[in-house]
């Protein structure tokens, strides 16, 4: 039988996020939750998680592409901050960068985890906000700090959906061979839930018996219901039972 893990991103966001996900916790709808050390929601987070016991089910989610860092000597590399007390958004601009750049980003990455540490949540896995670990010098330092706090996993790149072009297909596929090689996943396969449940519907064969982990993004709609937000849909995750796979952290 499958496992599928279905883990929300963005713990820590903002108080409607964090009681969604606090809800499918409860729940069990989700298995697991990432945290986002640096944003307003944060401590509220943490109070949660403890309240409701749920440190064991945390992650950290490392960002560099929203809010204010935690360090502040990143603030002098202008094509990642821009000065108002926020990141910028990039992207593959950071494949080449120099080596004081990329120790500037593995001690905001430090910080990030040891916020957690701090905080008395003992962290289950890594993965990023954005995605940003599809750049390859970023996955390296994740795998570093992965190793250096003693953290069991990281996310792999999608490898559900169906990129449009072939190139970043191969790409992801050998960020992924190094990910594996290293022993440092904790799923087979990811994805989001519409990759998901696409691959459910049309070709399951892809999937067989291997582990797939499920991103998802809860928050609550205007009529109090909770969506994912990517692609704004209510939480039914009847087709689980339907294809007869298993939820399990």
């Amino acid at each position: 039988m499958r496992k599928v893990f279905i883990n929300a991103d963005d713990f820590g966001v903002n108080a409607s996020v964090n009681k969604a996900i606090v809800e499918l916790l409860n729940k069990g709808v989700i298995n697991s939750t990432t945290l986002m050390a640096n944003m307003p929601g944060f401590s509220e987070a943490v109070k949660l998680a403890h309240q409701h016991k749920l440190i064991d089910k945390i992650g950290v989610h490392l960002v560099l592409t929203e809010g204010p860092p935690l360090t502040p000597e990143i603030k002098s590399v202008s094509f990642l901050f821009n000065g108002k007390d926020k990141y910028r958004k990039f992207r593959y601009r950071l494949f080449l960068f120099r080596k004081r750049y990329r120790k500037l980003i593995y001690n905001e990455f430090a910080a990030q985890i040891e916020m957690l540490q701090k905080n008395n949540i003992p962290i289950t896995h890594i993965d990023t906000h954005h995605h940003i670990h599809e750049v390859f010098t970023i996955t390296k330092i994740i795998l570093e700090l992965k190793e250096k706090y003693n953290i069991p996993s990281i996310r792999i790149l999608n490898n559900l959906e169906k990129p449009t072009k072939f190139y970043k297909r191969i790409y992801r596929h050998l960020v992924n061979y190094y990910i594996k090689n290293k022993k440092a996943n904790y799923s087979e396969l990811f994805g989001n839930r519409s990759d998901f449940i696409e691959i459910l519907n049309n070709n399951p064969s892809i999937i067989g018996e291997k582990s797939i982990e499920v991103m998802v993004h809860p928050d609550y709609n205007y009529e109090g219901e909770i969506i994912d937000k990517v692609g704004l849909n209510k939480f039914d995750f009847s087709y689980l039972e339907s294809q007869k796979v298993n939820a399990s952290v």
